[in-house]
């Protein structure tokens, strides 16, 4: 618990070892760089007291799925954490190599200058060639922790060494100076040989506000159509009140019809409000109830 406070905090002191928890700082990780949305609409004293809106249950599948992407961007992070480095200069830190999945070892290399860490790492497959399969630059701001940065996960290269049919890239941008704020890019993503597709993600939560925007694809018309439905989605919240969803749907069962759909819900996620534009729902509640208007997806 003291290594976490200190690492969290951005302490430091001018010796070589102690200065490895400014390295470590600038490394993403789990507490920083994923979607806590599930964990402000699903606390446990809340749990057998209703149904959560549906929205919010889309949301929270979605936000589960997003944090696939990025923890297993991370995994290879995180096993440094627990090790000393094996290389140590003046503004430069090595981890590795460390032996990882499907016989790929993997070593990290960082470097700083001027309160900027570059950071990779290196695969080294027991067949083929090295590449570098993450890497990432982190910006310090007022303390290493609290800076901004991005990193970049070849999930193509990592599948070919472990002889996947699967592709793809995740970028993920963060700013860690307020809060947390994610865009997460995911692009030509195909699992076991599945169709390509690219998605976008963005969260933002602070202390007051939380902000989560995303596009999925859904039959939410329940017509069994081989065509699934385009789902854009925003939700905003204040963590302990409630929030609203606010959907646009096209595509699949509705073709080309618009339809928008506005849920809004306590602090345990339970609707106290909802309509939508083609009357396909129950209206329920006072829409001045809510703590947010209507508004659309606008980092998308």
């Amino acid at each position: 618990m003291i290594l976490l406070f200190i690492f969290a905090c951005g302490t430091v002191t001018n010796g070589p070892f102690d200065d490895d928890a400014n390295f470590l700082a600038a490394l993403p990780d789990e507490a920083r760089q994923t979607v806590g949305f599930g964990d402000d609409t699903t606390d446990a004293a809340a749990r057998g007291l209703g149904d959560r809106a549906d929205l919010v249950e889309l949301s929270v599948v979605i936000a589960a799925q997003v944090n696939g992407f990025v923890l297993g961007t991370l995994g290879l992070v995180d096993r440094v954490r627990e090790l000393p480095p094996t290389e140590r200069g003046d503004n430069t830190r090595r981890w590795g190599p460390y032996e990882g999945d499907c016989g790929v070892s993997a070593s990290l290399l960082m470097s700083r200058e001027f309160g900027v860490y570059q950071w990779s790492v290196l695969g080294h497959p027991t067949e083929g060639d090295d590449g570098t399969v993450l890497y990432g630059t982190h910006f310090s701001g007022e303390t290493v922790v609290g800076g901004d940065g991005s990193f970049v996960w070849d999930h193509g290269r990592w599948a070919s060494w472990c002889g996947l049919d699967e592709s793809g890239v995740v970028t993920v941008d963060y700013d860690n100076r307020d809060g947390v704020d994610l865009l997460v890019l995911v692009e030509h993503l195909s699992l076991d040989g599945a169709e390509p597709t690219d998605w976008t993600y963005a969260y933002t939560r602070t202390d007051t506000l939380g902000d989560f925007q995303y596009r999925t694809v859904s039959d939410l018309a329940e017509d069994g159509s081989d065509e699934l439905a385009t789902v854009t989605v925003r939700d905003r919240w204040i963590p302990g009140t409630g929030g609203r969803s606010d959907a646009q749907v096209t595509g699949g069962g509705f073709g080309d019809t618009l339809w928008q759909w506005s849920q809004c819900w306590g602090a345990t996620g339970r609707l106290t409000f909802q309509t939508d534009s083609l009357a396909l729902t129950e209206t329920v509640g006072n829409e001045a109830d809510c703590v947010f208007e209507a508004a659309e997806v606008d980092r998308l």
